[in-house]
């Protein structure tokens, strides 16, 4: 008789103890009401706008910041950006070395015997130092060529200037494969001596 007392009693004490589960849950549910869970997302960073292109490394260098003020520490930090991711090759403001401080080859494209040892006696004369002279495998160029290796331009720009050459269109970054010339004593500026020049 105990026994069978006993199971409703047993399924009265789990109903209660779900009931009490159930309602813990809506509790803790209506507690929190409709407060769901944010994502804490950090905001962009927007990089103050500058006034200075891309490549321009002369003019005006102040920047706006975001507050619509000027700042002189912003204005530094840009230029010098600025200047870092320019073209290496535009070199406005600054010198060519002294003539004595570049190092000269000349190579002879063409079939004019001698022409490479006297352009290279020109150079002696305005104190460059000279290479070798040699020549220059292939077919003659029809207009010399002024090769120069990196942190050279100027000094290429103002040789081709002395040959009566462009500046700009007559000198080129010197090739990675030098196998043409018969001879390359990595000089810091390669003449590539052509039917122009030689006669």
């Amino acid at each position: 008789m105990n026994d069978l007392n006993s199971r409703p009693n047993n399924a009265t004490a789990i109903r209660g103890v779900l009931l009490v589960i159930v309602a813990v849950a809506i509790g803790i549910f209506l507690l929190r009401g409709d407060n769901t869970p944010v994502l804490e997302v950090e905001p962009p960073v927007v990089s103050p706008p500058t006034t200075m292109a891309l490549g321009e490394a002369s003019g005006s260098t102040a920047t706006t910041t975001p507050s619509g003020g000027s700042s002189q520490e912003d204005s530094e930090d840009t230029t010098a950006t600025t200047i870092a991711v320019a073209n290496s090759d535009d070199m406005n403001g600054f010198e060519p070395r002294a003539n004595n401080e570049v190092s000269v080859q000349v190579a002879n494209s063409t079939s004019v015997r001698g022409a490479a040892g006297k352009m290279n006696d020109q150079f002696k004369t305005l104190g460059y130092i000279t290479k070798t002279p040699t020549n220059l495998l292939g077919a003659a160029l029809d207009r010399t060529r002024v090769s120069y290796i990196a942190g050279n331009m100027l000094e290429a720009q103002k040789i081709a200037s002395e040959l009566g050459l462009d500046p700009k269109n007559d000198v080129f970054r010197m090739p990675a494969d030098t196998a043409a010339f018969a001879t390359y004593a990595e000089p810091d500026v390669m003449i590539s001596l052509g039917i122009d020049k030689a006669e």
